[in-house]
């Protein structure tokens, strides 16, 4: 699959192939593809075969908040400056994530679409693992 938007840099890069390794053993911190929430598809934005790609943050029953150019997992600060372009420059949260779902977020914090705009990836939306 080629990458086409730069919502992941640094981690991958527009015109990058990965390959999409099938799994359900998903874990903090993993790239995975997975089609578009409902409320997206329903609104219009994206056509049926669009795949995403993002870093998963929250887990299930997860509280997760953005603030002070820091993402917060369950109150503790996560480390993250390895593979973010820069600081958040907005606040979010704090929220549960569902049972059944993921928070996920783009490496380029300000320049992604992800669940701070239109909300949790569902479990059986995910396709896999991303794998460079």
């Amino acid at each position: 699959m080629e990458i086409l938007g730069e919502s992941m840099a640094p981690t991958l890069t527009v015109g990058e192939f990965v390959n999409i390794h099938i799994t359900r053993s998903i874990e903090r911190g993993d790239i995975i593809a997975f089609r578009p929430p409902g409320t997206l598809k329903q609104a219009g934005y994206w056509r049926r075969d669009t795949t995403f790609i993002f870093r998963v943050i929250g887990l299930p029953g997860d509280s997760v908040e953005i603030r002070d150019g820091q993402t917060f997992i369950n109150e503790s600060p996560l480390e993250e400056e390895s593979y973010t372009q820069e600081p958040s420059a907005y606040e979010y949260g704090p929220v549960t994530v569902p049972s059944n779902g993921y928070f996920v977020l783009g490496d380029n914090r300000n320049k992604a679409f992800d669940s701070p705009h239109w909300g949790f990836v569902s479990q059986n939306h995910v396709i896999g693992e991303i794998y460079q």
